[in-house]
């Protein structure tokens, strides 16, 4: 008798979407995307996972267009913002920690394996990531079935009038190590990324590039911190409102992304994947953001594919399998 064909990785991705034009031709959606209809051979190939939702904090971000028309797959895309959620009926007088729990809520309505936020611009609290807790069995995983919640959330979509409830289906068996059986799966963290466009204690902040760019052109008027100081002493020297101020003051020769855990600390989880970017005299910052966008569509994916495979060893919710990411120098 044949082995059940096991099912993919379930990906939720969370983006913002910037609303500039023009588009780029990619993003690191796309890049995930494109990944899954890779063939198993190619070193970027993400076909052992499928994008099952897609959720933006903006209405007017191309990437729920992107998902939507994604073939040979369309993916289920909506869009959940702050302000519209605010003035939906019984939401006069909530708080942002009640927006993030609904948030929350929707996205483990799609069982998630992983959920990466590609580009997403707001911070969630210490609370989201309380709530992103598997509250489903491995047997429910990747089949069709009703949401965990009672009745679907309703869509704050203009474009999209129904909610999107579990996301795609992905039959077939685990995908995780015999060692975690279906009912020791229930109440784990769901390991949640972040792609951060600057080295591992560079930068925190949604000014990463702009910063690394001014570090190496005007170094006096810098925010650069030092890669040796932790992200705690780091974050404890910013302005919270702006993620402003004065760390550094020395001259850099390359910057960076990584695609790291989150955690209640802003663009301080431990690294996945860290890739460095060398800058050029006399660059624009408009051809550094390009540069590094060109990396970023090439990481997300390695980590994507690097966090799938310690779930699939069952090393992600071991501390002492907790990977530092390999640097790796970009020419």
């Amino acid at each position: 008798m044949s082995q059940p064909t096991q099912r993919k990785w379930r990906i939720t991705v969370l983006i913002s979407g910037s609303g500039k034009l023009p588009l780029p031709p990619r993003s690191n959606l796309q890049a995930i995307l494109d990944a899954t209809q890779l063939p198993a051979s190619d070193p970027l190939s993400l076909s052992h996972c499928t994008v099952t939702a897609v959720f933006s904090s903006r209405t007017d971000a191309f990437g729920l267009t992107r998902a939507r028309t994604f073939a040979p797959s369309p993916t289920p895309a909506e869009s959940f913002p702050l302000l519209r959620w605010k003035k939906q009926p019984g939401n006069e007088g909530k708080g942002r920690a009640e927006w993030e729990r609904d948030l929350a809520t929707k996205i483990r309505d799609t069982k998630p394996d992983l959920v990466v936020l590609a580009g997403w611009m707001l911070i969630l609290g210490e609370g989201f990531l309380d709530e992103l807790r598997r509250d489903w069995d491995e047997d429910d995983a990747g089949v069709s079935s009703p949401p965990s919640s009672t009745s679907c959330l309703p869509s704050l979509d203009p474009n999209s009038p129904s909610p999107i409830s579990h996301g795609l289906p992905t039959p077939g068996s685990s995908p995780y190590p015999s060692s975690l059986p279906s009912d020791a799966l229930r109440n784990r963290p769901i390991p949640i990324i972040n792609l951060h466009p600057a080295l591992p204690g560079q930068f925190p902040g949604a000014h990463a590039i702009k910063d690394a760019w001014d570090a190496f052109n005007t170094p006096s008027s810098s925010t650069f911190t030092s890669s040796t100081s932790s992200s705690s002493a780091t974050l404890e020297t910013l302005d919270p409102a702006t993620n402003e101020g004065e760390v550094g003051g020395r001259r850099i020769t390359k910057t960076g992304i990584m695609i790291h855990r989150v955690i209640p600390l802003l663009d301080a989880g431990a690294p996945v994947i860290v890739k460095e970017v060398p800058l050029v005299e006399g660059e624009s910052l408009e051809g550094l953001e390009e540069r590094i966008h060109q990396v970023e569509h090439v990481g997300i994916v390695e980590a994507v594919k690097e966090v799938t495979r310690l779930l699939g060893e069952g090393k992600w919710w071991d501390e002492e399998g907790v990977e530092r990411g390999q640097v790796v120098p970009q020419v």
